[in-house]
């Protein structure tokens, strides 16, 4: 049985309900409908069902419930270490490469400005 969906079976308006209980009660009790569903001004407001169906719905309920407010332990998985040795050899020293850029700047700054398109 769905819960949160109905036919068209099973949907009465609130005067169908006053006009035809006892019809509507015997379609709930032989199981011909699971649910009756009141409609008041076009749409579903109430719910029947047998005492039995909604107990049980309750004690699913109940139980679910009990299992959201106590939460199992989380189980955390040991966690292994693993040692690497880095090992730095030193043997050559970094070359050193000195640039001179004052040196470029003097033959520049003294020339003409050339054009670049010729």
């Amino acid at each position: 049985m769905s819960y949160l969906l109905y036919a068209s079976n099973e949907m009465f308006s609130s005067t169908q309900l006053i006009r035809k209980s006892k019809e509507i009660f015997d379609k709930l009790i032989s199981k011909e409908i699971d649910k009756a569903v009141v409609l008041r001004d076009g749409k579903p407001n109430f719910i029947l069902m047998e005492f039995a169906q909604y107990e049980q719905i309750m004690r699913e309920y109940m139980e679910l419930k009990e299992l959201s407010s106590n939460p199992k332990p989380q189980v955390t998985k040991p966690t292994t270490q693993i040692e690497t040795q880095t090992t730095i050899q030193k043997d050559t020293k970094p070359e050193v490469i000195k640039v001179d850029f004052h040196e470029n700047e003097k033959e520049h700054s003294t020339g003409e400005i050339k054009e670049f398109w010729n």
